[in-house]
């Protein structure tokens, strides 16, 4: 719901359509930047409703790295000739 647009609007409009904006916000996850003299100085953000997400802007835990894509894992087959053990749990099981 996110968008990644941003829509800046000077101080005189967002005190004319504050109700309106913060509606903007809250309906497209829009953020809006706040701007004076042309100068960016503030934005509104929409708040997170994911609970993790919110205690990342609340800056009370950090996100960690992103794990890596499944690509890029190597499988480390150990040496040696696995036949026996698989012998043994085939003989296993025509046991049961």
């Amino acid at each position: 719901m996110h968008s990644h647009k941003k829509r800046s609007v000077g101080i005189k409009e967002l005190k004319d359509k504050a109700s309106e904006i913060v509606a903007t916000v809250q309906r497209t996850g829009q953020v809006i930047v706040i701007t004076k003299n042309n100068q960016e100085v503030a934005q509104i953000t929409p708040i997170s409703k994911d609970p993790h997400q919110k205690l990342i802007d609340a800056g009370i835990i950090r996100p960690g790295p992103k794990p890596r894509p499944l690509s890029e894992l190597k499988l480390n087959i150990p040496p040696g000739d696995a036949s026996l053990a698989i012998r043994a749990i085939l003989e296993e099981r025509e046991e049961d």
